[in-house]
């Protein structure tokens, strides 16, 4: 069983409404949010009794650093969980972990779900919990975000901006904390320039990525008051390297699904793509944990490997009927066919403008630092495999066992 922990709720947040929010305004650090002169440093503890927040737990990501936390680590993991009471937020961890794949009873019992909402003050605990909380954690691993493509900044701001304002406020209760914090690699701009400016309009994203560069803003202020952080910048995440369980927003994937759903492919020569297994780089960033370990200030989590998207379409096509068509033609069919297929196509129909520029080989792809290895070589342990056919098999295997692919077996490929 999963043990639980049951706060009181504090008050919603109050203070100013978020209309006409200014990013560069945001990333300005509360400056309350700072260690006290006297707060040590978070104690050295050893096996179970060492204690982590994981934030985005019932997330993609989240869902696999929690088994990764498991898996390699001796560490207690209390979950920051959006629930109405102990027993929702363990039902919604372990439905997660379910739908990846992930579920392992016997490991259950370090798990803490915490009932809590980013979007609050304190994550709407009341103070005798906040202070419970701060007291007893020793580090924190924030993965927990709104993730969205089509929102602007304001919507995201709650959860992604003043989230992590929070995150910060703990890591400086009671005692330092350090904080390991998601990010985005479509962010290729230097954190640490105070000229910096937040991404353009016109970005791909950009209101989940300006949310991500206020964030890191605000996590490394934290880092120059005393506050030991880290900031991993990921790109494309694609499902376990293994298992393929993979989450069924992912713009890739869904572009494979309108494939299979139009029964036809664009055309493209010169368009690659790559991403990473969720697993490698989970097991990234745990790695990152190891307090004898020194973890560069921004680290990118890059798949070296990529592969084409014509190889990638023929792949598919090995399972399923599947024409090639122009690209015009085929963003036209799937723009027609958005409210057919009982709605299976408008994720893919709401990312028509990304597909034009993926197809068309002006997508940007993210930029990482040359001096950071980006896929973990050189360590076995967290190595990225090639993209190929065996991933891309792993993926489609459990897209059909969960419907979000119509099974091979009643396709007859050309």
């Amino acid at each position: 069983m999963i043990r639980e922990d049951i706060p009181a709720r504090a008050p919603a947040r109050t203070g100013p409404a978020t209309r006409g929010a200014d990013p560069r305004t945001d990333a300005l650090l509360d400056p309350d949010i700072v260690p006290a002169a006297s707060a040590p440093s978070a104690p050295r503890r050893s096996g179970s009794d060492r204690r982590v927040l994981l934030t985005g737990a019932t997330g993609f990501l989240g869902a696999f650093l929690l088994r990764e936390l498991l898996d390699r680590t001796d560490d207690d993991v209390w979950c920051l969980v959006r629930a109405d009471t102990p027993q929702h937020a363990r039902h919604r961890l372990q439905e997660t972990m379910r739908r990846y794949l992930l579920w392992d009873a016997d490991t259950a019992a370090r798990v803490v779900p915490i009932t809590g909402d980013l979007t609050r003050p304190r994550f709407g605990l009341a103070p005798r919990q906040w202070s419970r909380l701060a007291e007893r954690i020793d580090i924190i691993q924030h993965s927990g975000a709104r993730v969205s493509h089509v929102a602007g900044y304001e919507p995201l701001r709650d959860a992604n901006v003043r989230g992590t304002a929070e995150v910060l406020r703990l890591a400086c209760a009671d005692h330092v904390k350090p904080v390991h914090f998601v990010s985005t690699a479509a962010l290729s701009t230097d954190p640490t320039d105070p000229a910096g400016q937040p991404p353009p309009p016109g970005t791909p994203a950009v209101g989940y990525v300006t949310s991500k560069w206020v964030a890191e803003r605000l996590v490394l202020q934290a880092g120059e008051r005393g506050v030991p952080v880290a900031l991993y910048r990921p790109g494309r995440i694609s499902g376990h390297s293994i298992t393929g369980a993979c989450q069924l927003d992912d713009a890739i994937w869904n572009l494979v699904r309108a494939v299979v759903l139009l029964g036809a492919a664009p055309d493209v020569t010169v368009s690659r793509v790559s991403f990473t297994p969720v697993d490698h780089v989970a097991r990234a960033i745990v790695h990152g944990h190891a307090a004898d370990r020194p973890v560069p200030p921004v680290r990118y989590l890059l798949n070296s490997s990529g592969m084409p998207l014509r190889e990638l379409f023929g792949h598919v096509a090995k399972r399923f009927p599947i024409d090639t068509v122009p690209p015009d033609v085929w963003l036209t069919r799937l723009w027609d066919a958005r409210h057919g297929y009982d709605g299976a196509l408008t994720r893919a129909s709401l990312l028509l403008a990304s597909y034009r520029a993926l197809l068309g080989g002006t997508a940007r792809p993210p930029v990482g630092d040359a001096g950071v290895v980006p896929d973990g070589a050189g360590d076995a342990d967290i190595a990225c495999p090639p993209i190929d056919g065996g991933l891309i098999n792993a993926h489609l295997d459990y897209f059909e066992s969960v419907g979000f692919l119509p099974s091979a077996a009643t396709q007859s490929p050309a």
